[in-house]
């Protein structure tokens, strides 16, 4: 199984499934392995014996279940890939294995004919619930929710919570039982009102909120897209898989991603920060301190305005563009990707611009300036504040927005 593992490794590559994804059917078929391997060892105390040989397998019962699966994942494009809850398809098939090939069979061929769900993990049922939510004065919302989208909108004058839930399970009995006994749960504590789902094996459900009037925001989401709009406070999101969408916030705002593109605008908050493992990163409209850090993407930040901006890419391009004039720090860094920078007139800093391998062109109009092809240092007024780009394989470019 260890070429199995290469394959899924390299489908990692090719973008056909994140690095979530793959570490959770690794996990699922090594276990399987591991567990095969127990259960072929011989008891202790037992004897051999020659006298009764066992049957030998037929040609299906030899052929490799996880071979076939890999060989599968492979044909199905990128987008099929997406919708599927490998971490239970993995579970699936490691049992599936135990079990015997056939059922293993079945799901292979479904999903060559272009159906990506497996028997044993198909949506069999679906269940909707509404209920009313009410958070008192001073309290937090938080929403947890392990596999499903996010939606919450603020300045409802009457609030509710509804619940759209889809459950995979061997049969449509099975289905249907934790369709039927599906309850939305709602715990209110000292400090928060948080909602969530019951530990049930094969649930998805999408979330969608209005709230009572506006307030502070925690959303928790392993897989599924977040979307919090028009809440007027504080916001805290932790996501493994999924873009984020956020705006018209009023407060701190503190974001932790896997994987997915971030968009946040129209933001006023004493500090934002955001950090983003692999996925392109957007601001836009926001005031405030703001720490940004993506480790593959892309960031664009336009029309912003802070006395503190800390802003690093290590594999991506980062356009900055600063609507007030400039008397703070400003760091930007990125090591592979170009660094574009746009500031208001009449700045007070001072400007040190350098890349190891690429070039600066600086637009400003600098004192007691010094340049290069590689380094700009100088400073716009009496230098009081801070304006530091650097790069390692890409070219800065600063100048004065239109």
């Amino acid at each position: 199984m260890r070429e199995e593992v290469k394959r899924i490794l390299q489908m990692v590559k090719d973008g056909k499934l994140s690095p979530e994804d793959a570490a959770e059917l690794i996990d699922s078929f090594e276990a399987g392995e591991a567990a095969d391997a127990g259960e072929a060892a011989p008891k202790s105390g037992g004897q051999s014996t020659t006298e009764n040989p066992p049957t030998p397998p037929s040609d299906d019962s030899l052929k490799d279940p996880f071979k076939s699966f890999v060989e599968t994942i492979e044909r199905i494009s990128k987008e099929a890939a997406g919708s599927v809850n490998w971490q239970d398809v993995g579970k699936s098939v490691q049992d599936g294995a135990r079990k015997g090939v056939e059922a293993l069979k079945t799901g292979i061929d479904q999903v060559s004919k272009g159906k990506v769900a497996f028997p044993w993990g198909a949506i069999q049922e679906t269940r909707e619930v509404t209920l009313p939510l009410t958070i008192p004065s001073g309290k937090t919302l938080k929403v947890d929710n392990a596999c499903g989208d996010v939606k919450i909108v603020g300045g409802f004058e009457r609030g509710s919570v509804s619940a759209k839930a889809r459950f995979r399970a061997g049969t449509p009995e099975e289905a249907k039982a934790k369709a039927d006994s599906y309850t939305l749960i709602i715990e209110e504590s000292e400090h928060m009102v948080l909602i969530k789902q019951p530990d049930v094996s094969g649930l998805t459900v999408d979330v969608e909120i209005q709230m009572p009037d506006k307030g502070s925001v925690e959303v928790k989401c392993t897989s599924g897209n977040i979307i919090v709009l028009d809440t007027a406070g504080s916001l805290r999101i932790d996501a493994t898989s999924g873009n984020i969408q956020a705006q018209g916030l009023n407060g701190p705002v503190e974001i932790s991603a896997t994987s997915g593109n971030v968009h946040i605008q129209d933001v006023a908050t004493p500090s934002l920060t955001l950090e983003n493992k692999a996925g392109n990163v957007t601001l836009r409209r926001i005031k405030g301190n703001m720490n940004t850090r993506t480790s593959a993407g892309n960031v664009l930040i336009e029309d912003c305005a802070g006395k503190t901006m800390a802003i690093e890419t290590v594999s991506g391009d980062a356009s900055l563009d600063i609507s007030e004039p400039l008397n703070g720090i400003v760091n930007l860094r990125t090591v592979s990707g170009n660094a574009k920078v746009t500031i208001a007139d009449k700045g007070d800093c001072r400007v040190s611009l350098s890349t190891l391998r690429g070039a600066v062109n600086c637009d400003l109009a600098l004192q007691d300036e010094t340049r290069t092809a590689q380094r700009v240092n100088g400073r716009m007024g009496d230098g009081s504040g801070t304006l530091d780009v650097s790069a390692v394989t890409g070219n800065i470019s600063v100048g004065l927005r239109d």
